[in-house]
């Protein structure tokens, strides 16, 4: 009698799938696990090459009994190209990018082990090459490369941490929440400090025709006009400030994926229309980030706000352009 066998194969994750925010938010995952939950994540920009840090001895890297104290430097680099591989020259040549990055860390006493995950598949000889590379920096102790099939031992043991983002990848509307979710808590600050008053104004913007090219209804923008347009001139402001430039930026990268999203779901039909769009939105954001306690509001704000501004939606009238 043959004896069954479990042929069941491991669970694959598709990491070229994620948005490179999100690949970020899964190494710092990881990250936590191996090193430790005083992880320092840096804010999305210019790193100076580095997506977070941590500073003492390690919980499980690169063993349970072979733990280095010092100063580990994690970074990322993502590809949304399925079967991309480090030896390839483009990989080669983001590599020679953070050599001077890594020697002023170094030289700093700010980086004694270097860390760099990817969504590339890993060869033999690009992993040898990657440790020639940085071994020639003095003081810097140690550098790992953890490729695709690193990544896919650690997720398999640390499975929780893909679990949300498997359901991102699932998502008919995905784009990078942690842009809206940072915009949102910086705006809500700028409220709390009472900078610009809200406006009571609301006939500078007539949005009758655009109402009736995205099939809008009169009751959603009823709601518009009595909770989300007195705050228009605060954002405004807001928005309009040389101080809030790194926050305008991320304005203008949200509004340009959500339209582009919100288009795709009504031309494959998964949303009727534009204001069904904009309530799947805010209830994915609710759901997703436990972060919004008392800021839930500014969802909806900030969403009417660029369909308002015409960033968002069709526009009646081709000669009206956005005002951020």
């Amino acid at each position: 009698m043959a004896l069954s066998t479990n042929l069941k194969r491991p669970k694959q994750f598709h990491l070229h799938l994620l948005l490179w925010q999100d690949f970020v938010g899964v190494v710092r995952g990881l990250g936590s696990r191996l090193l430790g939950s005083s992880l320092s994540p840096f804010k999305s920009g210019a790193d100076g090459g580095r997506d977070a840090r941590f500073e003492g001895t390690p919980n499980d890297w690169p063993s349970k009994q072979a733990q280095e104290h010092g100063q580990y430097v994690i970074q990322c680099k993502h590809t949304s190209r399925a079967g991309a591989c480090c030896s390839e020259e483009d990989f080669k040549k983001l590599l020679r990018k953070e050599v001077p990055k890594v020697k002023t860390l170094v030289a700093g006493e700010e980086m004694s082990h270097y860390m760099v995950f990817t969504n590339r598949t890993k060869p033999a000889d690009a992993d040898q090459a990657f440790r020639d590379r940085f071994a020639k920096i003095k003081g810097l102790a140690k550098a790992w490369l953890l490729g695709n099939e690193n990544l896919h031992v650690l997720l398999r043991e640390h499975s929780d941490i893909w679990n949300r983002y498997e359901e991102e990848i699932r998502s008919p509307v995905r784009f990078n929440r942690a842009d809206l979710i940072e915009l949102i808590h910086d705006f809500a600050a700028f409220v709390q400090r009472g900078t610009t008053k809200r406006s009571s104004a609301i006939t500078h913007l007539k949005l009758e025709d655009k109402n009736r090219v995205n099939r809008i209804s009169d009751a959603y923008f009823s709601d518009l006009q009595r909770h989300s347009m007195p705050h228009f001139d605060q954002m405004r402001t807001f928005l309009e400030n040389p101080r809030n430039v790194d926050d305008l930026n991320l304005y203008r990268d949200t509004a340009d994926d959500l339209r582009g999203q919100l288009r795709t779901l009504l031309t494959q039909k998964t949303v009727a229309s534009l204001e069904e769009g904009f309530d799947y939105v805010r209830d994915q954001f609710i759901a997703s980030d436990n972060t919004f306690k008392g800021k839930r509001r500014w969802i909806r704000v900030f969403v009417d706000y660029m369909y308002s501004t015409c960033d968002v939606g069709k526009n009646a009238d081709t000669a009206q352009t956005p005002q951020t």
